[in-house]
């Protein structure tokens, strides 16, 4: 299963096609209707560019700057655009007119139609704006909210720092090697998080060297230590958003791999041609279980997924596959733009 996640640039994509699907539908009637001849349709053509004009130009560059004598006085000038257009095309108008109450029929029905248009582009518009005012919103809400957590989450990984390293001093005065060494790779993963989490993007090498602090504290603490694999190829002089990677890694050691049983792990990251790629495969047990209440030292997959789509948007790829007791997660991200 393939996912390709550009849902950013979802919305006008969508509404762009509602807009074609809404004129062919438009343009097809017309061609069908036996009484269409070419000065209807191009009649239909005017109102319509009226339409968009209105729509996509005038209001947007206007009425959101709030220069209302401006917007009156294009739109007049649009106005006046459409009543010679359509006395150009359909040059018959006042022909077969006999009375003044035909002329004023005609002039009334065509400036019907003509307010009917700016009404309906103006509501298009006014509707357009308040969404995009909306997201705008709620993105700068979500920034705030994230900053705010942020600067409440330093707290903590600033005292478990500083606590681990008083105990990584203990347990060398007491000749313990192993337990020195690990408290050394947990405090690199905390100065990680408290450090190179904050920066919009980071050196690969660094995220690299988080990947294997963080398999090197998961192998001590299983029973049965698993099979793991590392293979980085050519991963100077690449960057990368913090955080993408560690989250799969995490998710392999949290529920696949059982740490009272044979397992095996491969994780490889290589770069070529602007390119960087990701892949994490690892053995899982049907029947394996996951402590209830372990919570996961990443960010999760499920917000990773976001942050590729926000950080990368098209230029990137990610693929899931499960089968017959292997788990394994692709990740293709084109750094080229970045």
């Amino acid at each position: 299963m393939t996912m390709q996640l550009h849902k950013k640039k979802t919305i006008p994509y969508l509404e762009i096609a509602i807009n074609i699907l809404i004129l062919l539908i438009i343009y097809a009637f017309s061609v069908l209707t036996p009484k269409m001849g070419k000065k209807e349709i191009l009649s239909i053509t005017l109102v319509l560019s009226i339409f968009y004009i209105h729509t996509f130009f005038i209001i947007p560059a206007l009425v959101a700057q709030k220069k209302k004598l401006r917007y009156a006085i294009l739109t007049i000038a649009l106005s006046a655009t459409f009543y010679l257009l359509i006395g150009k095309i359909i040059r018959t108008l006042f022909d077969d007119v006999q009375t003044s109450e035909d002329v004023f029929y005609t002039i009334f029905t065509l400036t019907a139609v003509l307010l009917l248009t700016l009404s309906l582009s103006f509501v298009y518009a006014y509707v357009r704006t308040i969404k995009a005012k909306e997201r705008s919103f709620d993105l700068r809400l979500g920034s705030k909210e994230s900053e705010l957590r942020l600067l409440k989450s330093q707290v903590n990984p600033h005292f478990l720092f500083n606590s681990l390293n008083a105990i990584y001093a203990t347990a060398l005065v007491e000749n313990s090697p192993k337990t020195s060494e690990s408290i050394a790779k947990l405090a690199s993963l905390i100065r990680y998080m408290q450090q190179d989490m904050n920066e919009n993007f980071i050196p690969l090498q660094n995220e690299i060297k988080y990947i294997e602090d963080y398999v090197a504290i998961q192998k001590i603490r299983s029973a049965v230590e698993p099979m793991v694999e590392l293979r980085f190829e050519n991963i100077e002089n690449y960057m990368i958003s913090p955080g993408l990677l560690i989250p799969f890694v995490e998710n392999a050691f949290k529920y696949g791999i059982d740490p009272s049983k044979p397992s095996k792990l491969e994780i490889s990251v290589c770069c070529a041609n602007n390119w960087i790629i990701f892949e994490c495969i690892n053995t899982y047990h049907e029947g394996y279980k996951t402590y209830e209440k372990e919570e996961g030292f990443g960010i999760g997959i499920k917000n990773t997924k976001k942050r590729l789509e926000l950080v990368y948007q098209e230029n990137h790829t990610f693929e899931i596959k499960k089968l017959n007791g292997v788990f394994s997660v692709k990740i293709d991200i084109n750094t080229a733009e970045k």
